[in-house]
């Protein structure tokens, strides 16, 4: 399998946030998408590598770069390739604020249930106007033409809905090698995003599922995501289905699922020298099982009924100290403001419950660094994860990789919503660690919760331990390489 190939990203590998004379070199962070990419990266030895293309977004990426943005960047596997995609910022705003954040994000996430109706916080998908239409048009083009540039790639791997339109657009501009496009998040049921799609967002969809259809590989978190996209593909666009694919312009286009992993050593190297928070070790001298809830502060989390089921365990009388972090996500897009007033209602309510209840209750709005995160995730007693909706849901994964250092009867037991891809990735491990739970079903969400104080159904097991490491993040991307070049 060759992996000297391109990746194309929303975002660049590492943004540059300090002048070239600080002597202060930047590092890559730890999200998902660039944990589970990793692996792939063939270094670049002057003539022949991996090639990531992404936007220019650092405050000092133009000093780092030549004219047309390229520059190498040391990675942990050598060299990487670098180019830099840089764009107004009105255009840069109608693309990742308003089309991909304000539209594609709720609207990708509606599988199940009308989240609008049901949460009275999440966002309504915004219809994109023209301007901003235009401008996650001129993106998606841009990403496209640099790929097509790189003439002799043997492929070119895609991620994510905000460049959704470069496959059908790089095919347009005769790319010769295998296109590839992974969506790292949910897909939604056309049925429920029906009444949020006309006309004009009826429209702005079909584009971006014909875009999709433009690779010849497509790639999805989870089975279920994979029968959503052929039911969108065959009403929206008239494609006819096929066993693992459907037929679009007599082209075949290959469909599977493919849950992403992360990083084993990365997780356990952190996990073997992170100290113990000062949190963990007042919890324990107080006698407290400690909780703790890792997350983006997005409104697909269920943040707000997490922290109302929290709120009824501490009434019930259950003792516990709990940690919430939220991080910053996506500042200055408007769809979150409502869900900043539903998470301030539900901490009012539940600190006044665990002051009642003779617990503790701490929650934060801050970014906290991997190895802090890494931490609170070994030595947590419960994981309370409650995404309403989400592609995979790395942070239960990476929670029972930590906790393997602990001993098996004194593990955690982590929950998870059962609308992430992680619940039914690894469905089989109900009882050795992984519970799904229903966010919007708030006393069975409890029941749930206080079951997991005990220990119950059952502790983070060696056997869940062990799939997790059989589809880590090498596995993940390697597998889809070679789907993506094998016979068509």
């Amino acid at each position: 399998m060759q992996q000297a190939g391109l990746i194309l990203a929303n975002r660049a590998y590492l943004d540059h946030e300090s002048p070239r004379w600080a002597d202060s070199p930047s590092s890559a962070g730890n999200g998902g998408l660039l944990a589970a990419v990793r692996p792939v990266i063939a270094p670049w030895d002057g003539r022949s590598g991996t090639t990531w293309i992404g936007a220019g977004l650092g405050r000092f990426d133009r000093e780092w770069t030549d004219d047309r943005g390229f520059e190498l960047i040391e990675t942990p596997r050598g060299p990487l390739r670098h180019r830099r995609l840089y764009f107004g910022s009105s255009t840069w705003h109608g693309h990742y604020a308003e089309v991909s954040n304000s539209f594609l994000w709720p609207l990708f996430h509606l599988v199940r249930h009308d989240l609008p109706a049901r949460t009275g916080y999440y966002p309504v998908p915004s219809t994109p106007g023209g301007p901003d239409w235009r401008s996650f048009v001129a993106v998606n083009t841009a990403f496209a033409e640099a790929a097509a540039e790189e003439r002799e790639a043997p492929w070119c791997w895609i991620h994510d809905y905000q460049l959704s339109l470069v496959p059908d657009l790089l095919r347009e501009r005769g790319f010769a090698g295998r296109i590839g496009f992974f969506l790292h998040i949910p897909f939604p049921d056309i049925e429920t995003a029906r009444p949020y799609l006309e006309p004009a967002g009826w429209a702005a969809f079909r584009k971006v599922v014909e875009g999709m259809l433009g690779a010849d590989l497509i790639g999805f978190q989870t089975a279920a995501d994979v029968d959503r996209f052929h039911r969108a593909a065959l009403e929206m666009c008239g494609a006819a289905p096929l066993d693992g694919a459907v037929l679009h312009h007599g082209r075949r286009v290959r469909t599977a699922a493919f849950p992403v992993g992360i990083d084993i050593e990365d997780v356990l190297d952190v996990a073997r020298k992170a100290p113990v928070s000062p949190r963990v070790t007042a919890a324990r001298a107080a006698g407290l099982p400690l909780v703790v809830g890792l997350e983006r502060g997005d409104f697909t989390k269920g943040i707000p009924e997490r922290l109302a089921a929290l709120t009824r365990a501490f009434r019930r009388g259950a003792r516990f100290a709990y940690l919430g972090i939220a991080a910053p996500t996506r500042e200055g897009v408007r769809a979150y403001d409502a869900l900043e007033a539903a998470v301030d209602l539900a901490l009012t309510h539940a600190r006044a419950a665990a002051a009642s209840a003779g617990g503790t209750f701490s929650h934060v709005r801050a970014n906290v660094g991997w190895e802090d995160v890494v931490a609170l995730q070994r030595d947590a007693d419960v994981v309370f994860t409650s995404s309403l909706s989400d592609g995979q849901n790395l942070v239960p994964l990476q929670a029972a990789i930590a906790q393997s250092l602990r001993p098996p009867e004194s593990r955690a037991v982590i929950l998870t919503g059962r609308d992430a891809g992680v619940a039914s990735t690894f469905s089989r491990f109900g009882f050795d660690g992984l519970v799904a739970i229903d966010p919007l079903d708030e006393p069975a969400m409890a029941e749930a919760f206080c079951e997991a104080l005990a220990g119950l159904p059952g502790r983070v097991s060696d056997r869940f331990i062990q799939d997790i490491r059989r589809r880590d993040a090498h596995a993940w991307a390697t597998g889809f390489l070679a789907v993506l070049e094998g016979p068509c």
